[in-house]
C-alpha cells in the first residue's frame, strides 16, 4: 500500500486519545537523529533554508513552528511500518485557517545519511538542500503548485541537538500515489498530458533518479485549492531529496529485490558491469520521460490514439513550447541556491552537470524540427561529470 494511503488508513482507524495531545518531545525524533550524517553540516548551511520556502505556505510554516514550540497541540501518528529508507515522524496538527483537517506533516532528516540502496548514484549528503532547491526551481518554472510543500524548521531533538534542522512536508490528505491509477477509472484526465512533460523535463535537469510510482501523486477530479478554486494541476510530485547527485543515469541504476530477512539485495545480471559503466558516463533525456511513475500513468490512460510519453512527438514540442519561457528563471534560481553549499567543488560539480542539461534543452528548443525528424537516441545524451568528495 502506498505511503500516503497507508497513513490515511492508519489515521482513520486510530482514534485520537486526547491524553496524547502535547508538544513535540525530543524522544519523538530519535530515529531521525540516528539517520543524520554529521558530515552534512560541513557541506550545507541549513540556516539559508529556514526562510527559503515559498511565501504561499507561510501560514502553514508558522502554524507548525508554533506547534513544535508548545503553543499548539500535536498528535504523533507515525505507524512503525512507515519507516522505510528514510526515517520519518508524522504528526496531526489542529486545523488552521484554509487548511485541510486534520492537517498532517511528515518530518524527515535534513542532513540524512547516505543509504546503501542509493549509493550507486548518491555520493553527497545534501538531501535537505536538494529538497528545498527542487521546490525553488519548480516555483521558478511556474509549476510550484505541482510540487509538494516543504519547509525547514529547527527542532529540539535532545542534548546536543537542541536546534537540529529537519525537512517538514505538508501533506495533502486527498492525494493518492499514481500506482493506484490502474484500479481507479476516474483517475486519468486529458489535462494531465500538459503537465507530464514538465515533470520529466525538471526531473532531467535535476537528475531525479527516484520518480517511481509512489513518488508522484494525483488528486481527485473535483479537487479544489485552499482558496476554493479548482486545482491548476491534479499531479503532485514528492520526495526529491536524492536529486542533484549527477553520478549515474537511470540506465546505470541497479535493480533490487527485497528479502524479508536481509532487506534490499542488488539483482545481479550478466550485463551489470557494462550497464554500470555506461550509466556513469552519460545520461539521456528519454529516461526521464520513461520513468516508472509516468509509465504507470500512461498505462492508466485507457484511450488509444495518443503517442507514448517517450515519443518525440510528445517530448520535442513540449520542450520547444515551454522551456524557453522558463529557462532564465530556472537558471537564476539554481545559481541562488548553489550559494547555500559550503564546498565550492560541490557547487561546481552540480552547476556543471546542470548546465549540460540546460544546453541540451536549449538545442532542442532552437531546432525542434530537426530533433523531431532526424535526431537519434544518442542526440539526446548528456555527459555525466562525476566528482567524488
Amino acid at each position: 500500500m502506498p505511503f500516503v494511503n497507508e497513513l490515511e488508513a492508519f489515521l482513520k482507524r486510530t482514534p485520537i486519545d486526547k491524553s496524547l495531545i502535547k508538544a513535540v518531545h525530543p524522544n519523538d525524533f530519535s530515529a531521525i537523529i540516528k539517520e543524520t550524517d554529521p558530515a552534512g553540516a560541513d557541506v550545507v548551511d541549513h540556516t539559508q533554508d529556514l526562510n527559503a520556502h515559498p511565501r504561499s505556505i507561510n501560514n502553514k510554516v508558522e502554524h507548525y513552528r508554533s506547534a513544535i514550540s508548545g503553543s499548539s497541540p500535536m498528535v504523533r501518528t507515525t505507524p512503525t511500518s512507515l519507516f522505510g529508507v528514510s526515517a520519518k515522524a508524522t504528526y496531526s496538527l489542529p486545523r488552521a485557517d484554509k487548511m485541510q483537517s486534520p492537517y498532517k506533516v511528515l518530518v524527515k532528516p535534513y542532513h540524512e545519511k547516505l543509504h546503501e540502496r542509493a549509493k550507486f548514484w548518491q555520493k553527497h549528503p545534501i538531501q535537505g538542500w536538494a529538497e528545498m532547491t527542487n521546490q525553488s526551481l519548480w516555483h521558478a518554472a511556474g509549476i510550484g503548485h505541482m510540487h509538494q510543500q516543504v519547509h525547514v524548521s529547527e527542532h529540539d531533538m535532545g542534548p546536543g541537538f537542541e536546534k537540529h534542522p529537519a525537512i517538514v512536508v505538508h501533506m495533502d490528505p486527498r492525494a493518492q500515489a499514481v500506482q493506484e491509477m490502474p484500479g481507479d477509472p476516474n483517475a486519468f484526465s486529458n489535462d494531465m498530458m500538459h503537465d507530464i512533460p514538465k515533470i520529466a523535463i525538471m526531473d532531467f535537469l535535476t537528475n531525479n533518479m527516484d520518480r517511481h510510482r509512489q513518488n508522484l501523486l494525483y488528486l481527485p477530479q473535483d479537487a479544489r485549492d485552499e482558496e476554493g478554486f479548482p486545482v491548476r494541476s491534479r499531479l503532485l510530485a514528492i520526495d526529491h531529496g536524492r536529486n542533484f547527485q549527477y553520478h549515474a543515469s537511470h540506465k546505470g541504476a541497479p535493480k533490487f529485490i527485497n528479502d524479508p530477512l536481509i532487506g534490499d539485495i542488488p539483482l545481479p545480471t550478466e550485463e551489470q558491469d557494462k550497464i554500470n559503466q555506461e550509466g556513469k558516463n552519460k545520461d539521456n533525456l528519454i529516461h526521464y520521460f520513461d520513468s516508472d511513475a509516468l509509465r504507470t500513468i500512461e498505462h492508466s490512460s485507457r484511450f488509444e490514439g495518443n503517442p507514448p510519453f517517450v515519443s518525440p512527438r510528445i517530448i520535442i514540442p513540449a520542450i520547444a513550447r515551454w522551456w524557453p519561457n522558463v529557462r532564465r528563471q530556472v537558471i537564476a534560481a539554481m545559481d541562488s541556491r548553489l550559494r547555500g553549499l559550503r564546498e565550492s567543488q560541490m557547487s561546481e560539480h552540480i552547476r556543471k552537470n546542470f548546465i549540460e542539461r540546460v544546453n541540451l534543452l536549449d538545442k532542442i528548443a532552437a531546432r525542434p524540427e530537426w530533433y523531431l525528424t532526424q535526431a537519434e537516441y544518442k542526440d539526446l545524451n548528456v555527459p555525466l561529470h562525476v566528482w567524488d568528495r
